[in-house]
């Protein structure tokens, strides 16, 4: 690979051109995720600025493939505008030999993409989720200062503000939710509050531990079906922690998950779905046998099965899509080196505008459509779940031979 200077050269230059081009895009990126994680979460300041580095291994795999193409783009459009081609070509040297340097760097951009999607990631993404989360009682202060509200759907109470001054709440009224079946699917749904709580200032007082949530009044007034009236104190409203807070929602992220413990947790999820199927089977065998007049609310349950059983299996395809994904993003790399060698010798450009606007941003937007929509559409069932999450790589490796062999036929 490293034989002739010339295979040097070029190498070194895609090199450079990358690096530069990464750091530049990454920064970008970074800057716009970490504003959006902030504005999410309601990230003080002091947390932010803990969190931000363990962003910067997710944003690569994403960085990494879109700085190959434009690397090699670049080089070997100013290459082919410097008439080096043509002169190579002139002296008898094949053009393979210039192509080989971008195969190694896509090469190793796949492997660094499939190594930091193996376990970095998933690890510093855990590690960013303890980091939030390290301060449960903070994390809600910074929603409510956001939101002027606390409302989550595991939540029995709703919380509205006018105001935090430091850890007071100013003017708060809590309501709590009256819950029901959906007779249709099984689900529960808010039909309305039972309850409405006024109190002139509340605190939040937060137990890790017993994993409880506890809104104390100093004197509050109660206007409900069981009571009302004011009172001077009358004890706190306690209520479990919210999933998002307690890190459970974050913890079935499939993103945090390992390489190694995606299987066992798709083996979990299947061996769920199937216990749930048998118990609809069962229980439908049941039904069939009752009353007629018994049957219609009892084909309640069944929906209720249908519901649990459609979360489930989502959830199954989402874990088994993440296992192709992973790696069809990895290939993108060694796809895209192998698209920006012939169209960067094609296009004959030496700028960076050029190349951007003629080569770098057309390419993403036939790749990353082409990743999305066939990745939907695998989960969905609608493609065969391989098809779909390599569909983007397939199409887009199949367009760089063909141009690469046109290349090596002139």
């Amino acid at each position: 690979m490293f034989g002739t200077t010339l295979n040097r050269m070029i190498f070194w230059e895609l090199v450079r051109v990358f690096l530069l081009s990464l750091g530049s895009l990454t920064g970008l990126v970074l800057v716009v995720m970490s504003v959006q994680q902030a504005s999410q979460l309601g990230l003080s300041l002091a947390q932010l600025v803990r969190a931000v580095p363990l962003l910067v291994p997710s944003i690569l795999p994403i960085a990494i493939p879109a700085t190959t193409l434009f690397a090699a783009c670049v080089v070997y459009g100013r290459l082919a505008h410097d008439n080096e081609v043509i002169a190579l070509k002139a002296a008898g040297v094949h053009l393979f030999g210039i192509v080989k340097p971008t195969l190694l760097l896509g090469v190793l951009t796949t492997a660094t993409t499939a190594a930091l999607a193996h376990s970095t990631i998933p690890r510093t993404q855990q590690m960013f989720w303890d980091e939030i989360l390290s301060d449960p009682e903070e994390v809600l202060y910074n929603m409510i200062r956001r939101d002027r509200c606390l409302r989550h759907p595991s939540l029995p109470n709703v919380l509205y503000v006018r105001d935090v001054e430091g850890k007071r709440l100013i003017d708060v009224v809590v309501k709590r939710r009256i819950k029901e079946k959906d007779p249709r699917t099984g689900a529960e749904v808010v039909m309305g509050y039972d309850m409405v709580a006024r109190m002139h200032e509340a605190q939040l007082r937060v137990d890790v531990a017993a994993g409880t949530l506890s809104i104390e009044p100093d004197r509050l007034v109660i206007d409900g079906k069981n009571a009302s009236g004011s009172a001077a104190s009358s004890g706190a409203f306690v209520m479990d922690l919210p999933d998002s807070v307690t890190g459970k929602e974050a913890r079935l992220k499939t993103s945090t998950l390992t390489w190694d413990e995606l299987p066992e947790r798709a083996a979990g999820v299947a061996a769920k779905l199937d216990r749930i199927t048998r118990e609809r089977a069962a229980r439908q065998a049941e039904i069939n046998q009752m009353d007629p007049n018994l049957r219609a609310n009892a084909q309640a349950q069944i929906e209720g099965y249908n519901f649990e059983i459609a979360g489930t299996t989502k959830q199954l395809r989402n874990l088994q899509a993440e296992v192709h994904a992973r790696p069809a993003l990895a290939v993108s790399c060694l796809v895209f080196a192998l698209v920006g060698c012939p169209v960067g010798v094609y296009l004959n450009r030496s700028d960076y505008l050029s190349t951007f606007m003629m080569c770098f941003l057309p390419t993403l937007l036939v790749y990353y459509p082409l990743l999305l929509a066939g990745t939907d559409m695998g989960k969905s069932g609608r493609l065969p779940m391989a098809l779909g999450c390599w569909a983007a790589d397939i199409v887009m490796g199949a367009v760089g031979v063909l141009l690469a062999w046109r290349l090596l036929r002139r």
